[in-house]
């Protein structure tokens, strides 16, 4: 490819206090940048600035000196602004959350594409801590304004970026489960991350833990790190106990220094360890490479909020009897919203099944519908819908509909709870 027209993938960690960004040029390796020139700084602090003279709006590291010459306004915490719907009065005008990120989003970006003036972005891949519906709209609509279509635009949360990332290294680190302590200003939190080779889909699959409880920020503050270095050996104690993790990972400001070095060392027997803040650009970024990859593409990725399960319905459709499916595996489980219609034939019953993409087993569910009117063969219309009332319970619904003029709606409705 000409040198002149490289394909981009960005990876952005948007992070509550700092932003970290993560470039991919021609599917090579994602490799951390600074948008600052001629200077390493590869953590962008998130917060804003405009200034008093020149009422110009400035971001990252030059709010922060803005902050420290009391030469303009600074504003931090935009995340929390977005999600909280909180304004903020800047020399006379309310600004919301979404607007405050939309022109942090127009800086930052700005600054990247300065970088690779002559280059194509080929998708950007943004990666939040949590993926809140909120959240979400906010930065699809900051990243349009600057002219990433929705096309070219995925959010991930953290866990998802972790798991993108572990399974982008070598195979021998993520033969075993794949660990990842996170400690940051909100506290200690732990993803841990199986993938199961039995059979296809080659699932991954991925859990978190938050344990701010246990380890907080505050903890680091004065002379305390000797009960901070307490309470990490007995989290990593509890949580690693006849555990088979062949690769640990560190991240997060609250690692810097050496308080936890010898803790750190001490997991090292039998496992892996690695320690460093990009992970999550770098995991947002594999997320774009892994989607052009064949050797990934039998790969489905599950989190904690994914459903592990597909639901189908026998039915006959398209003139054959098959089982057409209703939910897909990998769907957050309170987003599932299935349903068809179908009309009965010579039967009182409708029968499911459920595949495990995990265990790779398969249920066979059969809902007797009891007491339905009796009606003519072929004249009694059902809808069959699915919903979750959390990742491992289902609700599966059969409404009677009637048969349009000729029947009426008995309004007559059957419910099976089925628990995985």
């Amino acid at each position: 490819m000409d040198e002149s027209s490289r394909q981009l993938i960005i990876g952005i960690d948007l992070g509550a206090d700092t932003t970290q960004i993560s470039v991919s040029v021609n599917g090579g390796e994602p490799e951390s940048i600074s948008i600052v020139p001629n200077k390493s700084m590869y953590l962008i602090p998130t917060v804003l600035g405009v200034r008093n003279d020149t009422r110009d709006w400035i971001a990252g590291e030059e709010a922060i000196r803005l902050r420290n010459r009391d030469a303009g306004v600074f504003v931090s915490g935009i995340l929390e602004k977005v999600e909280s719907g909180e304004s903020t009065d800047i020399f006379g005008t309310a600004y919301s959350g979404n607007a405050l990120l939309d022109r942090f989003i127009r800086k930052v970006f700005a600054a990247v594409r300065q970088r690779y003036l002559q280059d194509e972005v080929a998708g950007v891949y943004v990666t939040v801590r949590e993926k809140t519906d909120v959240l979400k709209k906010a930065i699809e609509n900051a990243f349009e304004s600057v002219g990433v279509s929705s096309g070219n635009l995925s959010v991930l949360s953290y866990m998802e970026s972790f798991m993108y990332y572990a399974v982008s290294q070598k195979k021998e680190l993520w033969v075993n489960d794949v660990g990842l302590f996170d400690f940051d200003e909100e506290g200690l939190k732990y993803y841990q991350l199986s993938v199961s080779k039995k059979g296809l889909p080659v699932t991954v699959t991925a859990w978190g833990q938050d344990l701010a409880g246990e380890l907080s920020y505050k903890m680091l503050a004065g002379n305390s790190e000797s009960r901070a270095l307490s309470a990490f050996k007995t989290v990593t104690d509890r949580l690693l106990y006849r555990q088979i993790v062949s690769t640990l990972y560190f991240t997060g400001a609250g690692f810097d220094g050496t308080w936890a070095d010898e803790a750190i060392k001490s997991l090292c027997l039998g496992r892996r360890v690695f320690k460093g803040q990009n992970l999550y650009s770098k995991g947002a970024a594999y997320a774009g490479l892994i989607k052009n990859r064949p050797d990934y593409k039998d790969f489905l990725f599950l989190t904690d909020k994914q459903v592990r399960y597909s639901v189908s319905i026998r039915m006959f459709k398209d003139n054959h009897i098959g089982e057409f499916r209703l939910v897909e595996a990998g769907v957050n489980w309170d987003k599932v919203k299935a349903k068809t219609v179908g009309i009965l034939d010579n039967t009182d019953e409708v029968f499911f099944s459920v595949y495990h993409t995990v265990r790779k087993e398969t249920k066979h569910i059969v809902m007797k519908l009891k007491n339905i009117e009796q009606r003519e063969n072929k004249t009694t219309r059902v809808s069959v819908s699915v919903r979750f009332l959390d990742r491992d319970t289902a609700v599966l619904t059969v409404r009677d509909l009637g048969f349009g003029e000729f029947f009426e709606n008995s309004y007559r409705i059957w419910e099976k709870v089925i628990k995985f």
